[in-house]
């Protein structure tokens, strides 16, 4: 098996060294991040199997970097462990609330503790990823952790944002979803009259997934909406 790729995410040099000597003992792969946009373009560029993440980075604060991965699909399931010299109850609810996977004070942070965290949260990832997410709706079948589409069993490749769209319409199916609404979903930005970048997308997202594209319905001046039964009136 592999070893775990771990990324160390804090501005202090010392603590993150700290940190990164007692992960590589226990057998880690680890790289380490200054800040949060180097973080980001880290995660993109490799993808980690869990993130150390200090709160107070210069920049990109550890709940924006938190936020940002939790928002996106392809990111959102590697688990975050924020790391602060807070202490306060509160904040270790905000940043759980962020989506944060655990929380851990760095005041009073000791290597064995430090190791078992990272351990339980990947054990936790291990169990989902076997599990596995799959949404169907006829002959389409959206495999949300392998990012693959089929329709009757043929793979259909999708662009990054088809299939984060096709994603939400399948788990919101049923229900009118405004542009705006899969513009921040999405894209993570509001939407703005002008754009076309959410039309153009289900354009290309019904093209390419055929009779199964029938499902989606537009409905005049608000949005979209995913109908199991094709012939269903918006």
């Amino acid at each position: 098996m592999s070893a775990k790729r771990i990324l160390v995410v804090d501005d202090e040099p010392d603590f993150a060294r700290f940190m990164e000597d007692i992960l590589k003992r226990e057998g880690f792969v680890v790289s380490v991040a200054g800040n949060g946009l180097q973080a980001l373009k880290m995660v993109a560029e490799s993808r980690p199997d869990a993130i150390l993440l200090d709160w107070n980075l210069p920049g990109k604060d550890g709940i924006e970097v938190c936020r940002t991965l939790k928002a996106e699909s392809s990111t959102k399931n590697i688990p975050v462990l924020m790391l602060t010299v807070r202490g306060r109850e509160t904040d270790a609810v905000l940043g759980l609330e962020m989506g944060a996977d655990d929380y851990i004070t760095k005041r009073v942070l000791r290597p064995r503790e430090l190791v078992a965290r990272v351990h339980a949260a990947l054990r936790k990832t291990a169990v989902e990823d076997k599990s596995g997410r799959v949404l169907r709706s006829g002959k389409l079948v959206v495999d949300v952790e392998r990012r693959l589409v089929t329709v009757a069993g043929e793979v259909i490749p999708l662009r990054p944002k088809e299939f984060d769209l096709l994603q939400l319409f399948l788990e919101k199916r049923g229900r009118v979803l405004t542009r705006n609404f899969l513009n921040e979903s999405v894209w993570h930005q509001p939407y703005l009259s002008t754009s076309r970048v959410v039309d153009t997308t289900v354009t290309r997202l019904r093209g390419k997934i055929g009779k199964e594209g029938d499902k989606i319905f537009a409905i005049t001046g608000i949005g979209y909406k995913f109908e199991d039964d094709p012939n269903a009136l918006p």
